[in-house]
Formats: C-alpha cells, structure tokens, sequence
C-alpha cells in the first residue's frame, strides 16, 4: 500500500489562515501615584476601560486624569456626561487646559480642545453621538484620535424607559445592543495597523451590590445598566470596595474650622483582558488638585504633608487662615467601615 502523501501545512496555512496586525500596546498615563497604586499606568488606548465604583471613590478624578493626558497626547477628548454633576472648574484645578468665555447673550461657556456634550435624556442619544463622530473621522471630517468619557453609565434610561414603557431589562438590552454589537467594535477595531485613528472610551459606572447568596458568600459589586460594559472592557478599574466605598476622609482643622483636604481609597484591577496583570490591594489618596501616593501610613503622611506645602494656598483660603498657620493645623482621619 502507497505511503499517503501529506500536502504541506504551511500552503494550507496561507490560503486559509488570515490575521490582522494590531497597534502596540498603549496606555493613559494617570501620573506615578495611579501606576504605584494599582500596577497599570491608566486606561489602556484603543479599549473600552470601565471605572467602577461606589461614590466618592475616585472615578471621576481618573476621568479627569484621562482627559487631561489625551490632551498632552493631542488626543481630543470628548465628554459625554449624562451625570449631571460635571464642573469644568475642578477640571481646570486638576490641570485640563480649558478657559472660561462669555458667549452672545452674556452666557458662560468653556473653550479648549475638547468636545463637550450633556443634552442627553436617553442613551441612545449618546451613542448616536459617538457613532457621528465617528462617521465623521471616517470622512478625514475629524482628523484627531478621540478619546471618549462617559460619565456616567447608570445614570441615565433608555428611549424606552424615558417614555415610561421599559425597565432595568431595557435600559441593560439597548447598552447590551449599542454598546457590545455596535461601538465595542468601531473602538476596539481602531487597533488595527491599517487603522489611520486609535479611539479609546473609558466609562465611569455607577454601582450597585448584590446580596450573597448563601451564608459563606459574600456580597459583590455589580455594574447598573447590566453586563454589556463589563463584558467589553478590556480593562476595568474597581475603586473603593465591593460592599460600599471603603473610603478615609482626611481632613485638617484650625480654631474649630474642619475642611476635608483628602481621601483616601483603594484602587484595583478587577479585569485585565491585555496583559492580564494589576495589584489588587492598592491604596492612594485623592485631592482636589491630584492623586497622591499612600500605600502605607508613612507614605500616605509624606503625602498630606507634601500636599499641605502645594496647595498652601488653596487651603488656606478654604479654612480661613493664612499659609504660614497651615503647618500648625491639626489633621483628623476618619474612617469609614465599609
């Protein structure tokens, strides 16, 4: 019997075979105390990253931290804020170049090199919006790498829900829908080589806990809007604890005046589908102006000390006394249990 003749496997291979080229690996940078904090220096370019979160945790200062590195990158940031809690002046503290203008009318607005959009009722909207923008940068109408941030997921309903005919199951069908079969896609495909454009979104998500389910399991912290956001982020960033914040306000206090200067958090890797590295027992501590290093209490009181002597005047001015009083003021922790 005639031995079988093996035809070879690399012209199988070739016919066959078909892989894309990717972009190196890229990421935000959200300053030394971030990438000390948790491993990773930021949100990773040309993903969906999801900041998730109790309140007060310090999602919306790594937003800021984004938008304000895609600007040294010449990145244009585009704010899609559904939250409305959104202040460009503690963004312009933080360092976002922006200015103040007085519009026809007398009006205040803000001006920069950024995109800026909060006329949202419904989520569809927003995801319109980015999909024009997209569009438009398909044209060479937009000739700039977008970075999108959403702040926040879970603040807003779908269509459906705003007309008062829906529910959670809706508001999670349409990010399931618009989020993982549609942008997911168009942002993570811009990796590519071939690619002029690398988009990146980093979304801040509001949270909710879901009880244990039996006595030797404990409580975790879920995404509101759904799974859709989770399960297409490459890179998801947990801040605070799964039960509640877990957060240490800090504050300083002279001649019976408190102001809170700080807070302490923890920030972790919950999901790392790139390298699948990051510490999950950061610390670090959030100011006004900054995140601070704090991953023990004698960096953490380097830390209050340094940040008393940068923002003199800015707490100063919030305490009523003058710079030279600061170093005199006495500083109160407090802990919060969960």
């Amino acid at each position: 019997m005639a031995a079988i003749k093996k035809q070879d496997f690399s012209a199988i291979k070739k016919k066959y075979s078909e892989e894309a080229s990717f972009k190196p690996d890229r990421y935000f940078d959200l300053g030394d105390a971030f990438l000390d904090a948790c491993g990773i220096p930021g949100p990773a370019m040309g993903h969906l990253n999801m900041l998730l979160g109790h309140s007060d945790t310090g999602k919306t200062v790594a937003l800021i931290k984004t938008a304000i590195d895609a600007q040294r990158k010449d990145i244009l940031p585009v704010f899609l804020i559904s939250e409305q809690k959104w202040t460009f002046d503690h963004a312009k503290l933080m360092g976002f170049q922006c200015e103040k203008v007085i519009k026809e009318g007398g009006d205040l607005d803000w001006d920069g090199f950024f995109l800026f959009n909060n006329h949202f009722d419904y989520l569809e909207q927003i995801t319109d919006y980015v999909n024009t923008l997209l569009d438009a940068q398909d044209k060479n109408e937009l000739d700039y790498d977008l970075c999108f941030l959403w702040d926040s997921v879970g603040s807003i309903p779908c269509h459906m829900t705003y007309d008062g005919k829906g529910g959670r199951q809706h508001n999670a069908a349409v990010l399931a829908d618009k989020i993982g079969m549609g942008l997911n896609q168009r942002i993570t495909g811009s990796r590519r080589s071939d690619k002029k454009h690398t988009n990146t979104m980093v979304i801040c998500n509001q949270a909710w806990v879901e009880l244990a389910d039996n006595p030797f399991s404990q409580p975790r912290i879920k995404s509101k809007g759904g799974e859709a956001i989770w399960l297409n982020s490459s890179l998801v960033f947990l801040f605070g604890n799964q039960k509640g914040s877990g957060i240490t306000k800090i504050s300083i206090t002279k001649d019976k005046r408190k102001v809170k200067i700080a807070t302490r958090t923890k920030v972790s890797v919950m999901k790392n589908h790139i390298s699948g590295l990051g510490y999950e027992d950061g610390r670090i501590l959030i100011t006004a102006h900054d995140f601070m290093k704090a991953k023990d209490e004698k960096e953490e009181k380097a830390s209050i000390e340094e940040y008393k002597k940068t923002a003199g005047e800015y707490i100063s001015e919030k305490l009523g006394i003058s710079t030279s009083e600061i170093s005199d003021a006495s500083i109160i922790i407090e802990e919060d249990s969960e």
